[in-house]
């Protein structure tokens, strides 16, 4: 748990294995053991408040350095979809489904949030017009007009492109390869380090202007929360959670 926790964008079983002096395939079995524990399987984290970015993007395939891989671009892909929505709070939540309709994203979407607070902001997407009438507030960006913020009505999807970032960077750093069968665990672990984190306001840079006025320029980094605090909110999502191998030695839970 340590090393998970540590770890800036995840950990490999590989290098796991070879830290803990154990095969791969039982550090690979740890390493989905503890990703269960960071399931929010129960529906137990409140709901995102306030203004809340949502964002859906193709992840995971065969790395492109494999001899005839290709992936093809756009909805014509094989890869699986993510779903992603990030208040700008700090919390986020996201889920593989199938494709980008309405009828798909929104079901996803009402478990997360409060449909009459919420102020959402999403892209342009058609998916999202009528998805925005069931909310408070819908604030859009159009990408294709190169448009990516908006700063009369404050319309962005930074915060949830940034995590969607945290996933390719983990499959290109680490992981090098997502499958669609073990993703969401992985999801969970990569949104789960998203939501342990803590804002420090930082000062940027200080100087004093002609007229002899002190200024200062400051910025909130969001920082990891102590190791020991994120492992004592881990263990308490261990409870009633079990992982065992299947018959084909992949991994199940205990009712399947």
């Amino acid at each position: 748990m340590f090393l998970v926790l540590t770890s800036s964008k995840g950990i490999s079983s590989v290098v796991m294995a070879r830290l803990l002096g154990v095969n791969q395939k039982t550090a690979w079995k740890m390493g989905h053991a503890i990703r269960e524990m960071m399931d929010d399987r129960n529906g137990e984290l409140l709901p995102l408040e306030d203004i809340v970015e949502v964002d859906e993007a193709y992840v995971g395939g065969a790395p492109k350095s494999l001899s005839g891989a290709y992936n093809k671009r756009g909805k014509g892909t094989a890869k699986p979809m993510i779903f992603v929505a990030a208040s700008r709070d700090g919390q986020a939540r996201a889920r593989v489904v199938s494709d980008d309709k309405r009828t798909t994203l929104e079901p996803v979407l009402l478990e997360w949030v409060d449909p009459a607070t919420t102020s959402l902001m999403t892209d342009g997407s058609k998916s999202y017009i009528g998805l925005g009438k069931t909310m408070a507030d819908h604030q859009s960006v159009i990408h294709s007009q190169k448009e990516y913020a908006n700063p009369e009505t404050g319309a962005h999807v930074n915060t949830a492109e940034a995590v969607i970032s945290q996933v390719q960077r983990a499959l290109v750093g680490v992981y090098h390869n997502l499958g669609r069968q073990h993703l969401q665990r992985y999801l969970d672990e990569i949104v789960w380090r998203w939501n342990h984190r803590e804002p420090v306001r930082e000062v940027v840079k200080q100087w004093t202007t002609r007229a002899g006025v002190a200024r200062e320029k400051s910025t909130t980094i969001w920082r990891p929360m102590p190791v020991v605090d994120q492992m004592c909110v881990l263990l308490q999502g261990a409870v009633g959670k079990q992982v065992r191998r299947s018959k084909e030695y992949g991994l199940c839970r205990p009712l399947c």
